[in-house]
């Protein structure tokens, strides 16, 4: 029997250039909930700016952020996977070098907020676009906390040879991945939001079994094996869609079915 529910955000729940869930899904993702099936949203964003998103059932959903590297349940931290300091550090001091520093801004991921430099106007007002409000700070080496995840984001897009230089570099320490041709981002070491999909099941009892995922976008890839009913919509691109079991052309149409079975 189904009870468990997890579900990507951007090009899912969201589509671009609009920063709201539709009434409808909310309301059975509260149907859902209130019949004992759990509900968790995968995203890349920090908690902060996903959780006013969800309306009245915000307190009641299992939020895993920063792809992975946060998972707050009930407005508590259950897990988190933190980025070591030096790498941190170096991932700085290698985007200052040539040719980066004319192309690659950085912006650092916490437990719930988006930190970037306050140089880093770009960025700024994209972030802004995108609904999410970011902390400024002078220089991001001051940071405090653990930093969860990094992301790389290229004004001209990460060729072949570029992300194999910073995957190389990095990838013995940390997972590094592509999130589209002008993001690239960082984790703490095995972190995907796979595994985070595999933690939870783990804290909350549930098996694959039981379990629907929703997925669109490349890191959503890691998602599909931990749900047997996984779903890719139809809007992904190719990889993304040969990875999952099923192709799906609205949440909602997939959510009344579950409530009915």
């Amino acid at each position: 029997m189904i009870n468990f529910i997890v579900c990507g955000l951007e090009d899912i729940l969201i589509r671009k250039g609009v920063r709201e869930i539709e009434d409808d899904t909310i309301d059975m993702i509260a149907q859902l909930l209130e019949n004992n099936v759990r509900f968790a949203v995968a995203t890349g964003l920090n908690y902060d700016s996903v959780k006013p998103l969800f309306g009245k059932v915000q307190n009641a959903i299992i939020y895993i952020c920063n792809d992975g590297g946060t998972i707050i349940y009930e407005d508590k931290v259950i897990s988190k996977t933190d980025i070591d300091r030096l790498v941190c550090m170096d991932v700085i001091a290698e985007m200052e070098k040539e040719p980066f520093v004319n192309d690659i801004r950085l912006v650092f991921s916490t437990e719930r907020e988006a930190v970037v430099s306050d140089d880093n106007q770009e960025i700024m007002n994209a972030l802004k676009e995108a609904g999410i409000t970011a902390r400024t700070v002078e220089n991001l080496r001051t940071v405090y906390g653990d930093v969860t995840k990094i992301t790389l984001w290229s004004r001209k897009g990460f060729d072949e040879k570029t992300y194999e230089y910073i995957y190389t570099k990095w990838a013995g320490k940390v997972n590094v991945d592509i999130s589209n041709p002008n993001q690239a981002f960082i984790t703490g070491p095995y972190v995907t939001k796979g595994t985070a999909i595999a933690l939870v099941q783990h804290v909350f009892d549930i098996s694959e079994e039981d379990t629907v995922v929703f997925g669109a976008g490349y890191s959503d890839i890691s998602m599909f094996e931990h749900g047997v009913y996984n779903y890719a919509m139809q809007w992904a691109d190719t990889q993304v869609k040969h990875a999952a079991k099923h192709i799906a052309e609205n949440v909602n149409t997939i959510l009344e079915d579950v409530m009915r079975m």
